[in-house]
């Protein structure tokens, strides 16, 4: 055989390589990211991340997971394959390589428009060293990262979020949430601190804000228990970043 025609083979065989891998200029992987099911697009299960994308593929159609919810897991997708060329906008999703194996279920829970008893210690309550900056609003869902100290790796938790709807804090209607941490067992001394995820159904909260407000952004604090008085009946306060939502840009 001709040179030519080896050459020809090998850059055959590069270009099929190439496009089972998918263009590395165009290929991105992402880990540990916040999503929530929904069935009724697309092929029946997709995927929505944050910033409004749905992702989905094939083998994702089995995953043993329901709609509405709250996960994380890890995908890849080639924003240059002809499927994804526009985004998606055609059927409603792009087609990506989903790690199922990777997919891990978030605790969900509702908000109360009860300010909760901010004052003293509830049962089995504990206290975050830290909340942090991270964050994902999905579908209505806002997705948080509480860091624990002297946490159990097989334990439960359950979380609180409440907020008084008539209080505003300065000028720039900024929103006070509280958020308490309880544990659902007896806490073995570990010393172990974990990140534990949770997600939280705002959608009411924020479409409620919104419309009294008259705006698509909304602003708000999210209080934690940090730590108890020295009476150990009373709760230490602290308080996290402004955490801002924008409807426009999560339709």
């Amino acid at each position: 055989m001709g040179k030519k025609g080896l050459y020809g083979i090998v850059a055959l065989c590069l270009l099929m390589f190439s496009s089972c891998l998918g263009d590395p200029a165009t290929s991105l992987t992402m880990a540990n990211q916040a999503g929530v099911v929904v069935t009724n697009v697309g092929p029946g299960k997709v995927i929505y991340v944050k910033g409004g994308e749905a992702v989905t593929s094939d083998s994702f159609q089995n995953a043993n997971v329901e709609d509405g919810d709250c996960i994380l897991f890890d995908y890849s997708i080639d924003y240059g394959a002809t499927e994804n060329v526009d985004g998606g906008s055609a059927v409603g999703y792009m087609t990506a390589t989903i790690y199922e194996n990777t997919i891990t279920e978030v605790g969900h829970w509702n908000i109360f428009s009860t300010l909760t008893d901010t004052a003293n210690v509830k049962a089995n309550e504990l206290t975050l060293s830290s909340l942090q900056a991270r964050s994902a609003y999905i579908k209505g869902n806002l997705f948080l990262f509480t860091e624990i100290k002297n946490h159990d790796a097989n334990q439960k938790d359950s979380f609180a979020l409440s907020y008084d709807p008539l209080q505003r804090l300065g000028v720039d209607q900024v929103y006070s949430l509280y958020l308490r941490t309880f544990s659902l067992e007896e806490q073995s001394q570990t010393n172990q601190t974990m990140i534990v995820p949770c997600a939280f159904d705002i959608e009411d909260f924020i479409n409620a804000v919104s419309e009294k407000n008259g705006t698509d952004e909304i602003k708000f604090r999210i209080n934690y228990a940090s730590a108890f008085g020295k009476d150990s009946l009373s709760v230490v306060w602290k308080s996290s970043d402004i955490f801002t939502i924008n409807l426009s840009e999560n339709k």
